[in-house]
């Protein structure tokens, strides 16, 4: 009887090793698949972190964008409601403040020599004024 309990206790032993070997093995297993899918994980974290950088960055470059098209658009209107004909005599206007002569008018702005002559007569300091 004492060798069936040996031999009995004995199988249950190899048999309880054998567990402990075949649980550990699975255990360990299952870490290195952990450490695996949090590599994966970390890589996937770092290629959206990168993606999200990037479309906060271009959502910024569209709305510079399109705050310059609306200042564009703008600008446009405005001059699209000036009057075409008065640019040259706004320039002209200038010239003449700046000291030009009529030759000087007719030839930058495109005047004839008498529209040059009535602007430097109309944009002549009344009498008694004096020049700084």
């Amino acid at each position: 009887m004492e060798f069936t309990w040996m031999v009995s206790f004995g199988l249950v032993t190899f048999a309880s090793l054998m567990a402990v070997l075949i649980s550990y093995s699975s255990y360990r297993k299952s870490e290195l698949a952990r450490a695996q899918v949090n590599e994966e994980l970390a890589s996937v974290l770092a290629e959206f972190k990168a993606f999200r950088s990037s479309s906060i960055g271009i959502g910024k470059k569209v709305m510079g964008i399109e705050k310059e098209l609306a200042e564009t658009v703008e600008k446009q209107q405005d001059l699209e409601f000036q009057d075409p004909n008065s640019l040259p005599y706004t320039q002209a206007s200038r010239l003449i403040e700046m000291g030009a002569d009529a030759e000087d008018i007719v030839n930058s702005c495109g005047l004839s020599n008498a529209e040059a002559e009535l602007l430097m007569l109309v944009n002549r300091q009344p009498l008694g004024a004096s020049a700084h």
